[in-house]
């Protein structure tokens, strides 16, 4: 049909369908039909919605702007290798720790089934002798046994907390080397202590510890640490040594003291009898603290929480 009014100009080409050039502006509506393949380049800013498919290129840098913290601002000190399974006690609790250590004939004798009780002679040579030591020390376990002892007196002694010390020693026989004294004391007493040898009176050195506990102050908690190397021997037979050392234990426990047992033990010994005695039989708590000789200083975190722990307990033994 002709248009209702004529051009004022008539067009020198006819259009040409569909135009060459796109439109400035696109489309109010979509295209019937998406394109086929994803572009080339991401784009420059992302789409209101996530995409329905992870891209097939992801990006090769990491972000511009990193956090502007780390997640703490102090890092830790020194981590532990394996978390514990319950918080750290406040290490605020008074207390009395008595120390008892093993000197029977086994901590020296190289398992040749000595009883070790020539070592603090004047003979030019004994059989238990060893590692260069003097015969006051004999071997170098017992050096291990004493320096721990005193590493692990230091370290509760320097805690903001009212706290004594006391020393007992067993072979065959049962020596209190001292009464409850400060750390610094105890330091100096263990310095002065000399390797006996003998069997082992589990039993005697059980009782002779919770003597020097009795001299203790209302407000502490009494706490007793046993270090061995064996079963006790001491009365014989040896049914009648475990026996008495059961007994020993209960009465102390009785009077509050809490018992912790450190085991020492040839590595890769797969005996549990003597842990099992200790476990049952003397520990106020079930656990036992094993270790061979040399291993003795990884001991002493452990140990320091089990006595802070119950320094902080709340059953302080009256007498009443």
């Amino acid at each position: 049909e002709p248009t209702p009014n004529p051009t004022l100009e008539p067009t020198f080409e006819q259009t040409i369908s569909p135009t060459l050039e796109p439109t400035p502006n696109p489309t109010l509506e979509p295209t019937f039909e998406p394109t086929i393949s994803p572009t080339l380049e991401p784009t420059l800013n992302p789409t209101p919605l996530p995409t329905l498919e992870p891209t097939s290129k992801p990006t090769q840098q990491p972000t511009t702007k990193p956090t502007l913290q780390p997640t703490q601002l102090d890092p830790t000190k020194k981590p532990v290798e394996v978390p514990t399974l319950t918080p750290t006690c406040a290490e605020n609790g008074n207390f009395n720790l008595c120390l008892a250590i093993d000197m029977s004939g086994s901590v020296c004798n190289g398992d040749s089934n000595s009883v070790c009780l020539d070592c603090d002679s004047e003979r030019p040579f004994t059989s238990c002798n060893s590692g260069g030591e003097k015969l006051s020390i004999c071997c170098p376990n017992f050096s291990n046994m004493l320096e721990f002892t005193k590493d692990l007196i230091t370290e509760l002694g320097e805690l903001p907390t009212d706290q004594d010390f006391s020393l007992v020693h067993f072979g065959t026989d049962v020596t209190i080397a001292s009464t409850l004294e400060s750390w610094r004391q105890a330091i100096k007493t263990i310095n002065q202590l000399k390797y006996t040898g003998g069997q082992t009176n589990l039993a005697g050195a059980i009782s002779s510890c919770q003597l020097t506990l009795d001299q203790s102050p209302p407000d502490r908690k009494n706490l007793m640490l046993i270090i061995t190397d064996g079963a006790p021997s001491v009365p014989q037979p040896i049914a009648n040594a475990k026996g008495a050392a059961t007994t020993a234990a209960l009465n102390a426990k009785n009077q509050d003291t809490f018992i912790i047992p450190v085991l020492i033990e040839e590595p890769n010994d797969n005996d549990q009898d003597e842990v099992l005695f200790l476990k049952n039989n003397v520990s106020s708590d079930g656990k036992v603290f094993v270790s061979d000789f040399d291993g003795l200083k990884n001991l002493q975190d452990s140990l320091f929480e089990q006595v802070t722990c119950q320094a902080n307990a709340n059953d302080i033994y009256t007498g009443e």
